[in-house]
């Protein structure tokens, strides 16, 4: 009786092992992220941050905004000029949503691109 339970826990482990390995041969062709645009507070002028799905932390800070070459924070005219900004790197517009937090909308632009 041991010997069969063994014998079934062998095969459990190697069929598990089988189902790791197959993911592990996942090659990814594009990759996404998510734009995501609000008003500034008394400006014309729109904040955009960039969600490409990193992990995030809640006791630190995560500053998403997009950046330039030197580190500094690009301000965007409205949020077509950030989708044009994003469409000079290669990214192309998939879709877009708008959500309504704390009582301002947040329009939500998803983006991808070939790797």
């Amino acid at each position: 009786m041991k010997k069969l339970i063994l014998l079934v826990l062998i095969a459990f482990s190697i069929q598990a092992k089988a189902q790791v390995t197959d993911t592990t041969k996942y090659v990814q062709k594009e990759q996404y992220c998510m734009l995501l645009a609000t008003a500034k507070f008394m400006s014309t002028k729109v904040t955009v941050s960039i969600d490409f799905g990193q992990e995030t932390h809640l006791l630190k800070y995560v500053d998403s905004r997009i950046k330039d070459d030197t580190g500094k924070v690009v301000a965007f005219n409205s949020v077509i000029d950030a989708l044009n900004y994003m469409a000079s790197k290669g990214w192309v517009f998939v879709n877009a949503y708008s959500l309504t937090t704390s009582g301002q909308n947040v329009l939500h632009y998803v983006l991808k691109r070939e790797i």
